[in-house]
């Protein structure tokens, strides 16, 4: 399966990275007003790769299938997130926490990679059940700040000085994380 998606990737990947950048700033400076259109884009994206995922491991080999499962999938949970709002809300802050601890360098353990996916996971639920209490700030700050983290994550493979530089990338997510959070409470009610 993980010949499919890096088949699929391999296909995109300069489209995929322009996609996240745009997609991670436009999250970090406008996440609680376009909040419906990422309740959807976020219900697609999970909706696609477990459509994908699951064609992917029961078709083996042909692209075409795990393609087209997912877009159904995606979509189906697409419609289904705008529906239930308070599920939608849940699902775009819980994915959002997940990608943004997934983006953290984590120092690398013994367990073989499980402490970054339990950490993620504990993200997800934790983040998801608060925007569902305290929607409009949590919801402004965990679209701030992780569009902020994975707009910078995303850069630093193709800025060299990002990459090198531990320190300067963690200010500049900073930087923009409070921009993101003062640009959203400033233009929303």
């Amino acid at each position: 399966m993980l010949e499919i998606w890096e088949e699929f990737s391999a296909g995109f990947g300069q489209e995929l990275l322009v996609f996240s950048v745009l997609f991670a700033v436009l999250l970090c400076f406008l996440g609680y007003r376009l909040l419906k259109v990422w309740i959807m884009v976020m219900g697609f994206a999970v909706g696609f790769t477990a459509g994908f995922s699951v064609a992917a491991l029961l078709t083996q080999g042909d692209i075409n299938i795990p393609v087209i499962a997912g877009i159904v999938v995606g979509i189906l949970l697409a419609l289904l997130a705008f529906k239930l709002y308070l599920a939608g809300v849940f699902l775009l802050c819980g994915v959002s926490a997940f990608g943004a601890v997934q983006a953290l360098s984590l120092p690398a353990s013994a367990d073989g990679g499980v402490m970054p996916l339990v950490l993620g996971v504990a993200a997800f639920v934790v983040v998801g059940i608060l925007a569902v209490k305290l929607a409009r700030p949590c919801i402004i700050l965990v679209t701030a700040i992780s569009g902020a983290v994975n707009a910078v994550h995303s850069l630093s493979a193709s800025v060299e000085l990002l990459s090198e530089n531990e320190l300067l990338l963690w200010a500049v997510v900073a930087v923009l994380a409070v921009l993101g959070v003062v640009v959203q409470f400033k233009t929303t009610k």
